[in-house]
């Protein structure tokens, strides 16, 4: 992705990425990247040795998928 072609809130997805120390909840519409920035954090998580994969929970679903 090019610098201009960048959203809008990469700072943002940049610390939810990078920041381990904090608990984030991301809420957004639908195709603007949540589980993209959720893999991200995982692998940044497991590269930086901070806790193995059998010590990771994620939790990801979509509002149709809560209301069945």
């Amino acid at each position: 992705m090019t610098p201009s072609r960048l959203p809008a809130d990469q700072d943002v997805r940049d610390r939810v990425t990078t920041d381990f120390e904090t608990t984030f909840l991301l809420e957004a519409g639908a195709g603007t990247g949540k589980t993209t920035v959720l893999v991200r954090r995982i692998l940044a998580l497991l590269r930086a040795g901070r806790a193995p994969i059998d010590r990771i929970a994620a939790i990801t679903f979509t509002e149709k998928a809560a209301g069945s």
